[in-house]
């Protein structure tokens, strides 16, 4: 009994031990299973985010650059220049842009574009500074075509505005354009001539203005608006008026008449300011006698200095007369033939008004012309 008993546990246990691998491997493979399943789903949701090929940041510099392009174009168009090659480079570089598939592909066609934008914008303000100048030319020949003064002296009708024609702030502009090597000095030239152009209309209106020239004039208060002068101290030199009216805060302390540069020796108009001021000092021609701009060595009692090369606020003792016609040839109560001129470019005044201008200003003051 005991010896059968120990066979049948004998065979259950053989029995058992061939079923336990099966199983084991059975339930390995159940268990792999089920644990592969969040795995599946996983990698499913994975693959079903799509990553964008191009930065959303590098597509922002791209819409920036094609609206600066497109700004440039138009600046340009505005000045009456030919566009038609930048606008096909703009259409090209939209489309490379729009179409590029990876983030080197619009990089490379981002480089292009800077490259045209770098390109266009020399040329746009070449033909923005030559637009202007044309204009100012233009209106300055319109003007002295139609309004000019006869000078009974020489029998002589001389165009009013000559100022800003070719032997005044014409001639500077085209200096500014022909030495003009880079962006920033076609910038700076650039807002020369829109302060010319400003202040030649300011000319117009001041000529056209029936006030008494020690009266406040509205193309001044349109000047210190325009200039942001409102609160400080600025001279104020009409030229239309051979006058000259000092503001303080906007309001009118004194007014004094001028003479101002001869024809072929004109005072430029424009945004000045003291550059430096000395009492006394002495003026020196810096050239021999004979030549047209010879006069002997001169002292002054008050010079006021509001622009590099000579140009000047100061008295003229050897002057009587002041005021309109004085800058064109006459015959001055003094006698003197060194009267019977306009300037050479500077503001001339009595040695008492001259006195009073040189208490009012301070370095940078601002001295308006126009």
């Amino acid at each position: 009994m005991y010896n059968r008993e120990r066979h049948h546990q004998d065979k259950r246990s053989r029995r058992l031990t061939r079923l336990l691998p099966g199983v084991i491997v059975l339930g390995l493979l159940f268990l792999s299973a089920c644990s592969s399943l969040p795995n599946s789903a996983n990698q499913t949701t994975g693959t079903s985010v799509s990553t964008p090929t191009v930065d959303a940041s590098l597509k922002n510099q791209g819409n920036t650059k094609l609206q600066t392009f497109q700004q440039w174009i138009t600046l340009m168009k505005q000045s009456g220049g030919d566009t038609t090659t930048y606008d096909q480079q703009f259409s090209a570089s939209k489309q490379a842009l729009d179409s590029a598939k990876s983030a080197s592909a619009y990089q490379t066609a981002l480089n292009t574009l800077n490259g045209q934008i770098a390109s266009i914008q020399l040329n746009a303000l070449k033909t923005e500074s030559k637009n202007l100048q044309q204009n100012l030319a233009k209106q300055v020949s319109d003007w002295g075509n139609g309004h000019s003064y006869h000078d009974t002296y020489d029998n002589t009708n001389y165009p009013l505005g000559f100022e800003y024609g070719s032997n005044g702030i014409g001639g500077w502009i085209q200096d500014d354009l022909d030495s003009a090597k880079n962006i920033a000095d076609y910038q700076q030239a650039i807002e020369n001539e829109q302060m010319y152009l400003y202040n030649f209309q300011e000319m117009k209106k001041a000529s056209a203005d029936k006030a008494p020239y020690d009266q406040v004039h509205q193309s001044d208060m349109d000047m210190l608006k325009h200039y942001n002068k409102m609160n400080s101290k600025v001279v104020v030199v009409s030229l239309s008026e051979e006058a000259m009216r000092l503001y303080d805060h906007g309001k009118l302390v004194k007014a004094f008449l001028v003479t101002t540069g001869r024809p072929n020796k004109p005072t430029p108009p424009g945004t000045w300011w003291v550059e430096g001021k000395k009492a006394p000092t002495v003026f020196k021609s810096g050239v021999k006698p004979g030549n047209p701009d010879y006069y002997p060595d001169t002292p002054i009692n008050f010079a006021m200095q509001y622009h590099s090369e000579g140009y000047f606020i100061h008295d003229s003792w050897w002057r009587v007369n002041y005021g309109p016609g004085t800058n064109f040839p006459h015959a001055d109560d003094s006698g003197d033939s060194f009267s019977s001129q306009g300037s050479h470019g500077c503001v001339n005044l009595s040695k008492e008004n001259a006195s009073q201008v040189y208490d009012f200003v301070q370095l940078y003051t601002g001295v308006f012309i126009y």
